[in-house]
């Protein structure tokens, strides 16, 4: 197994340490993306100002699981809050809710595919592959759905300078 331990999923990264083998599933991919998708959003160079919090949510990510879903418990926090309540940088308040949306997409989804997984991880590897590839097709859209529904906050961010 290979990548960046403060991307990999949290299954993944738990093997990893532990040194034992590990199938990783499309719901991994999706949280590894996710795990990427915070970083970027605490390391974004638009916010031009970040808190002390933040500054420690960025550490954090790079060390314990335990430390990681703190961060993910904190942007929850942020999600429930109205806009201008939200005391971080401008982009993390725009991303808090779709963040929060995400991460319960993918706790649901990984519910589903370890109830799936069951019965076919002993067996031969065609079921396996099925099932992965169903996943697969099945989170993408869901993902999509969800930028798709966040398109208007993200789009205020992804406008280029203008000089005055």
């Amino acid at each position: 197994m290979t990548g960046t331990p403060a991307f990999m999923s949290t299954a993944a990264r738990i093997a990893f340490e532990e040194g034992r083998a590990y199938v990783q599933s499309p719901i991994d991919d999706m949280e590894s993306f996710y795990w990427t998708a915070v970083w970027a959003t605490l390391n974004n160079t638009k916010s031009l100002s970040t808190t002390k919090q933040e500054e420690k949510w960025k550490r954090w990510l790079a060390t314990s699981n335990n430390d990681r879903r703190a961060v993910t418990q904190e942007i929850d926090k942020l999600a429930f809050l109205d806009l201008p309540e939200r005391e971080c940088s401008p982009f993390l308040a725009v991303m808090a809710p779709m963040l929060h949306k995400w991460w319960e997409l993918l706790k649901n989804m990984n519910v589903k595919w370890t109830r799936a997984w069951k019965p076919v991880e002993a067996g031969p590897p065609l079921p396996k592959e099925l099932l992965f590839h169903k996943f697969a097709y099945e989170v993408v859209p869901m993902y999509v759905e969800l930028l798709e529904g966040e398109k208007k906050g993200l789009q205020a961010f992804s406008q280029p300078d203008v000089a005055a």
